[in-house]
């Protein structure tokens, strides 16, 4: 994570936090860092660009022919390593544009305090 902030900042400490959330991950408690996270993730906006990309994924596999959809995980066809490569990529776009919201929540945040 370090390497990840040193090299791309917030932003890709962001997007890195929000792939652990969703591939292996969980927030627990209540510690106000952990707000913007809940944020990102939680919002029906969060779910609408996770269903967007998840379609797109699902349509990329869908356009495969049976072999190349078995091979994908075992002795991989070039369409299943095209797929998988495309899947990455979507999956980096999609935890990006996630990560996003977090930056919105602490602009939410900031107006916040200043109103006080």
């Amino acid at each position: 994570m370090s390497e990840i902030y040193d090299a791309e900042g917030q932003k890709g400490l962001d997007r890195e936090v929000i792939r652990m959330l969703y591939e292996y991950a969980e927030l627990r408690g209540t510690h106000k860092s952990l707000a913007r996270y809940r944020y990102a993730k939680d919002a029906p906006a969060a779910h609408a660009i996770y269903q967007k990309y998840m379609d797109k994924i699902d349509d990329r596999y869908g356009q495969m022919d049976e072999a190349d959809q078995n091979s994908v995980w075992y002795k991989p066809t070039e369409k299943a390593k095209e797929y998988r490569a495309y899947e990455r990529d979507m999956r980096e776009k999609m935890y990006s544009e996630i990560a996003e919201r977090c930056g919105e929540y602490d602009r939410k945040q900031k107006n916040k305090d200043l109103e006080r």
